[in-house]
Order: C-alpha cells, then structure tokens, then sequence
C-alpha cells in the first residue's frame, strides 16, 4: 500500500474513532422506565444487555458502545425495589449502567432516537419515594456548578506579542477578569492562573487546572504576524489539542525536546476524549464569538486550529486557546485598543461555554 494513502487512512480512522463518542446528556425516572438521553442518535448495535443472578436479587447490565459519562457528571437514584445503581465508565469507550433489583424486571429495554428506555420495577409504593427524590434532586442540582479557570496569557517578565507600545500581557489579563465576572454572574465556578502581572511557567498553569479538576480549561492570547504577513493575517483563531511535536521516550514524555510528564499521567492528558471535546469546546467558542462580533463590527475572519501548545497537552480537561486577534494587523489592532470591541469578544466565549455545558 501507498505510504501517504495508508497514512491518511489512519487519519481517517482515527477521526472517525473520535467522533464517535455520545456523551450522557441527562438522566430522567419516571414510574417504570429510566430515561437516558444521549448527544447522538443510538443505535441497536451500541445496546449490549445481560443478566447477572446473585443471591437474593439479580444485576441488570447495560453496555453502551461509544458512551461517556461527562467530567464532573454524577448520578445517583435509589428508591426500595432496587438495592443499587450504578452508571460509569467501564471502558474508555463503554458506558455501563448497572440495576440491582430484589424484584424482577420482565420488560426489555427500548431505544427512541438519543433515549434509552431501561425499565425498572417501581410500585406504586415506591413512586412516593421516587417523587420525594425527584423534588431533591430539584434541590441539588444548583450545586452541580461548572468549574472554569481561565489563563490570561504571559505575565510578568513575558510581555507576550507587542506592537506600537501595546503588549499583550495587559490585554489578556483585562480580558480574563472581564470572564471571570461574566461566567460567575452565570453561577460558574472561575478561577485564573494568575490576577496580576506576574510571571507564571506554562507547567504550572496547567497544573493549576488539573489541581482545581476544573471541568475546561480557557486561554486568552493576542495573535501576531511575522514580517511578510502583517497586512494579510487578521481575525480570531482557536485552537485545540493536536499532538506534533510529542513523543514517548520510555516511561516518560518528550515534548518538544523536554521530557514533562510520566506515561501514565499524560494518557489522560491526551485522551481522544479530551481531544473531542475540546474541539467541540472550540467549535462553540468561535460560534459564540463570530455572532457576537458581527453583531457590532459586520465581518470577522475566524479560524479553528489544532496545535501542541503546552497549555492544550498539559491539562487533564477540554482545553481551548483563544487567540482574540493580531496585534500586528491595522484593523484588529484598532479593534483590540477598544473596551467594546474586547467585550464582544468575551461575551461570545461566555455564550460557547454556555453553549458547550448544554450538550
């Protein structure tokens, strides 16, 4: 076989692989049935169901391929004729729901578009108690709060991109706190790599969001074009983790010629999850920002990318780096001098995030 064509069968494969995933989307248990609604379309294919007999009550399986239990993502029923349940994930690409039940359960289960019908014994004794559960969950659902932390880019002693005596140190810390206090006014959890003109190192950012388990992880940055591109280069762009530049060496990674992390830990840093979901993070993002920019300026040029920047590898979370503009391009440099315009933007990454935790 050609070596470039067996090369972009790979590539294929492996993006079909990845977008595969159908993330659990919510959960909901009615009389006899519980509702489980997916991202996608499911599949009688991707349904494996058994039965296990235990003493004194039998285990209800359900596998389902391709299914994933989104970070931070918890949920837990009980009511009296089941003795347990459990939902995780039994393998990187299956699902398992698991019903203990002291009473038998005759019906099959069902499968309705993105829902999974699992039936399950409840009485009419049993549907108070299920009532009383419902209206707690009511309750506890406002705890289940999203976790940010945003990283203004440079700091300190790095002063990032400059042009005409603007740095972009200055810019992107004005901008992460102008999030910071959109996403908490949203009832978010926010935190920032850093609040103030300091110099933090790339590993510890990212060590930050992974000691905070936030749920994303968002990097503000201001573009430049090199020399021969200054009048051409102009608008957004958004990046998400690809893997160029990293190699195994061992039990340790080299990442661009350093070796940062031991094997084991980096597997969940570049797992095809993270990788999905952080493009699907970016995809929101740069919707969000296209249609909040337009709204004040008409036009927008906006491109999503993928890169091996540190900040998108070293983190365990879908992360995402925004880079707002060029500070090298006439127009956008007007654009980013202005409060207005630099609200826009972060109004747009505020409507993707929002966006993205619907899913």
């Amino acid at each position: 076989m050609n070596r470039g064509l067996f090369f972009i069968l790979v590539i294929v494969l492996f993006s079909t692989e990845l977008w595969s995933i159908n993330s659990l989307v919510d959960t909901k248990l009615g009389r006899s049935t519980l509702e489980l609604k997916f991202r996608n379309t499911l599949k009688k294919s991707d349904i494996k169901h058994f039965v296990i007999p235990a003493k004194g009550f039998t285990k209800y399986v359900y596998d389902i391929k391709n299914g994933y239990l989104p970070r931070g993502k918890t949920v837990r029923y009980s009511h009296p004729d089941i003795k347990a349940f459990r939902i995780g994930q039994y393998r990187s690409n299956v699902l398992r729901i698991v019903i203990e039940s002291t009473k038998r359960i005759k019906k099959r289960y069902s499968i309705s578009g993105k829902i999974l019908k699992i039936p399950i014994p409840l009485g009419k004794k049993s549907y108070k108690h299920l009532k009383k559960h419902r209206d707690k969950k009511k309750i506890n659902k406002k705890k289940n709060r999203h976790i940010v932390v945003i990283d203004a880019g440079h700091g300190g002693k790095d002063n990032g991109t400059s042009c005409c005596s603007l740095h972009e140190k200055q810019f992107t810390l004005s901008m992460a706190y102008n999030l910071k206090k959109r996403l908490e006014k949203k009832d978010y959890i926010v935190y920032m790599t850093r609040q103030s003109d300091k110099y933090i190192s790339l590993i510890e950012r990212t060590e930050y969001a992974n000691k905070k388990k936030a749920d994303i992880f968002v990097s503000i940055h201001i573009n430049a074009a090199p020399k021969k591109k200054v009048k051409k280069l102009n608008g957004i762009e958004i990046y998400y983790l690809s893997l160029n530049n990293v190699h195994f060496n061992g039990k340790t990674i080299v990442y661009k010629g350093k070796r940062v992390y031991y094997k084991d830990s980096f597997d969940i840093m570049t797992d095809k999850k993270k990788i999905s979901l952080s493009r699907r993070l970016g995809v929101k993002v740069q919707k969000g920002m296209n249609r909040s920019i337009k709204k004040g300026y008409g036009s927008l040029v906006s491109k999503l990318k993928s890169s091996d920047f540190w900040v998108l590898t070293g983190t365990k979370m879908p992360t995402i780096l925004v880079e707002t503009g060029y500070i090298t391009h006439k127009k956008d440099r007007k654009r980013l001098s202005s409060s207005y315009y630099r609200n826009l933007a972060i109004k747009g990454i505020v409507e993707g995030i929002d966006s993205y935790f619907k899913f």
